[in-house]
């Protein structure tokens, strides 16, 4: 009779989950920025993508239209119908008019840019879109994060918001446990962290890719006390548009009672692409409490974190944007694991597996709740009586709202 461990179980099937989502979430790319423009008067239409948001604002210029829509003139009658990363919008001229007409039916907008000629009017309207129209344009914002699968910002778990909430969670959840007879309690050496992280996600027709650099410092104080620096630098490609983000936060770990920690946090990010035309600083801060506790040489834990999170106005480029979200997430989640057999890698390793539950309130967001299904394989190491994971290779599948898949791949070494 074969006996199948229990560790090597959950990580085929969580490699076979990921697998089967790779697959069945796989989407074809979809433009970020669509035009459909109609000229009245010849009945001529055209359609263009586009993958940054100035592509999109040159073809609403006169060059760009007659690309579109060859009949079209600067006395053309015409409508050009707008999607900006999921929001709907629409440019309009009268015939023989140099009025500009810009309408957002589900915000109610509806502006009019009156220049000498169309093309003073194209730049009237572009300067309200970078910047001028600060109010209107918030609200433009605001509702980006509510409809478009794919906003920087907040939204989707590619998103700073997302990353810096499960920042936050981690730090508590990455636990160092003392093995005694009793059962584990906090406690540790300090340590440096590095590591690498790939996710892709797809929902509502469009896809993203992130890729993390987790960088990372702990400190131990006196009586189990800890505290740890963060420095995360991410990069995603959103269906060819390019964005950074940075975030630095400090986390505090408090020993409570054994196997109970709280642990504060502060954080702030920043998120910047001129692709997207999306810009944001954040600043959060969160209170995390996990307890963990051992049954023979089985570890169980339950993380619970409340995480505060607040944008602020930022200029990049010729853009200056201000989203002015206000959030809560609530983010709950348990894990179990073991030992393997040492003969199987030559050395102490460990598994662990997790379910984590998120979820957002405040203001609308495309995806305010999504759960993740993990596990890990992870080398030990022990000194001063007290273990930790030195090495960990993860994996970990994302479903939620609106039809969202997908996976992430993560590497970390403590030294």
């Amino acid at each position: 009779m074969t006996i199948i461990h229990p560790g090597r179980m959950a990580m085929r099937s969580v490699l076979l989950v990921a697998l089967i989502a790779g697959v069945s979430g796989a989407v074809q790319a979809k433009d970020l920025f669509e035009l459909d423009a109609r000229v009245i008067e010849s009945g001529q239409q055209g359609y263009q993508g586009f993958s940054a948001i100035t592509d999109l604002l040159d073809a609403v210029s006169t060059d760009g239209l007659q690309n579109v829509v060859s009949t079209y003139t600067e006395t053309s009658a015409a409508v050009a119908t707008l999607n900006v990363r999921g929001l709907p919008a629409q440019v309009e001229y009268q015939s023989g008019s140099p009025v500009l007409a810009f309408r957002v039916p589900s915000l109610g907008i509806d502006l009019k840019f009156n220049g000498a000629t169309r093309s003073e009017s194209e730049d009237q309207f572009e300067a309200w879109l970078k910047g001028e129209g600060s109010g209107l344009l918030t609200r433009m914002l605001k509702e980006l994060a509510r409809v478009s699968p794919v906003d920087p910002v907040a939204g989707n778990p590619g998103s700073l918001m997302a990353q810096m909430g499960a920042a936050d969670y981690s730090t508590a959840a990455d636990s160092v446990f003392v093995e005694d007879a009793s059962g584990s309690s906090m406690a540790g050496n300090n340590y440096a962290l590095v590591g690498l992280e790939f996710g892709r996600y797809s929902a509502g027709g469009y896809s993203q890719s992130v890729t993390k650099l987790p960088l990372g410092w702990t400190w131990k104080l006196k009586d189990g006390y800890q505290f740890k620096l963060e420095a995360p630098i991410t990069y995603s490609d959103i269906e060819g548009a390019k964005t950074g983000s940075g975030a630095l936060g400090g986390a505090f770990r408090v020993p409570v009672l054994k196997g109970w920690v709280l642990t504060p946090a502060l954080r702030v990010g920043a998120t910047a692409s001129s692709d997207l035309g999306a810009a944001a600083v954040m600043y959060s801060a969160s209170l995390s409490s996990r307890y963990a506790f051992a049954l023979g040489d089985w570890q169980f834990g339950i993380t619970d974190m409340l995480g505060l999170y607040r944008t602020q106005s930022l200029s990049h480029g010729d853009y200056e944007v201000d989203y002015d979200l206000s959030n809560t997430m609530l983010r709950n989640g348990i894990d179990v694991g073991t030992s393997l057999p040492a003969d199987w890698f030559g050395r102490p390793t460990a598994w662990r597996a997790w379910f984590i539950d998120t979820r957002f309130s405040g203001d609308a967001l495309y995806i305010e709740s999504y759960q993740e299904i993990g596990a890990a394989l992870s080398t030990r190491v022990s000194f001063a009586g007290v273990t930790i994971e030195q090495s960990s290779l993860g994996l970990t599948y994302t479903m939620g709202e609106n039809d969202l898949k997908g996976f992430r791949l993560n590497f970390g070494y403590k030294f």
